[in-house]
């Protein structure tokens, strides 16, 4: 199935993306800044930043930008788990932040949910990006369920703000990795989930980027993400004479708990070797939007690549869709504050 290239990329060292578009990918918490540290080890061409209110773990961190928050309230020791100082840090720091985000087309805020700071600073760098005129695409992970009850009303929680400070709040569970990859070491499996982040910034930079066998424009792009709202990723692969397979595979291995059937937009990305045939594209993309909303704006991106000779791979983010893990009620962000005595340090 499809995951296989996902788990051999995350056993591997990774490929080297390249991209054209200004794309700032930033890390917010422990969990976040893990996967940027991921990220630039595996050459992730964009410009990664952490940013984390634990000085410590910043410092140990293998990326260029690293920005500690609130030295002066918390004195680099992090937020003890709660959401509430880490956003009233970052609030106080929006001056700063602002100049970080300030000038990318695109930006991806990623952030583990359940603590602290990604919960808490995540969606004020998100809301401010947003201000900043990018399109902020939020890929946040929700906790394993045995973490506990409080973490993962935390996490709810702060889903809600990521959904009302981002155009589009992309929901990966931490507990399918439990699934998908239930025998590899635990830092090989988080490395699964980071080569799928990885590969989805790739895709979505790459669509606009580079040309295609069907293209897609950034104006086609900002259409479907503006107000993507909650979405999530479907993944998959195929023998390429029988590229259902592809589709059977993306939607029995959805990253969360959805119902997809509500979709108000899909973004699809497909990936075949040279033969690949404008019928093959039209049936994977048939089988991939028959689910879902008569009206939903649907766009295609198809590459050809020689090392998919024998197969198809089909990537595609679902806007819009349903899911348990999001709250209903609505969550107010704060306006910006000012910058007070909690200045950011880049290292």
């Amino acid at each position: 199935m499809g995951w296989d290239y996902i788990i051999n990329e995350a056993l591997s060292e990774g490929p080297k993306y390249a991209d054209g578009l200004r794309v700032k990918v930033i890390g917010v918490g422990g969990g976040g800044c893990n996967s940027i540290s991921r990220l630039s080890r595996m050459g992730l061409n964009s410009e990664l930043i952490a940013v984390n209110t634990d000085e410590m773990h910043v410092k140990s961190l293998n990326v260029s930008k690293k920005i500690i928050l609130g030295r002066n309230r918390t004195y680099g020791r992090g937020a003890g788990g709660n959401m509430l100082t880490a956003e009233t840090i970052a609030e106080q720091a929006a001056s700063s932040l602002y100049k970080i985000v300030d000038g990318a087309d695109i930006v991806f805020v990623l952030a583990a949910l359940g603590g602290g700071t990604g919960g808490g600073a995540g969606p004020v760098i998100a809301r401010l990006a947003r201000e900043s005129r990018a399109l902020v695409v939020s890929i946040v992970t929700m906790p394993f369920k045995v973490e506990g009850t409080q973490r993962w009303a935390q996490a709810q929680e702060a889903l809600g703000k990521f959904k009302n400070s981002s155009n589009t709040v992309i929901v990966l569970d931490n507990n399918r990795l439990l699934k998908l990859a239930p025998q590899i070491p635990i830092k090989k499996a988080f490395m699964v989930m980071d080569v799928l982040i990885s590969d989805l910034i790739k895709n979505v930079v790459e669509t606009v980027n580079t040309p295609s066998f069907i293209n897609i424009d950034y104006s086609d792009l900002e259409a479907i993400m503006r107000r993507g709202g909650t979405s999530t990723v479907l993944y998959g692969e195929g023998e390429y004479y029988s590229p259902e397979d592809a589709v059977v595979d993306a939607l029995n291995n959805p990253l969360m708990d959805i119902d997809y059937r509500g979709a108000t937009g899909a973004l699809i990305h497909i990936t075949g070797g040279p033969s690949m045939t404008l019928r093959t594209v039209y049936r994977i993309s048939e089988g991939i939007t028959s689910g879902i909303r008569d009206d939903a704006h649907i766009k295609i991106g198809a590459r050809i690549d020689d090392r998919y000779r024998n197969k198809i791979k089909v990537s595609t983010i679902l806007t819009g869709v349903h899911t348990p893990y999001a709250q209903s009620k609505e969550v107010d962000v704060p306006s910006v504050g000012s910058i007070g005595d909690f200045i950011p340090m880049v290292y």
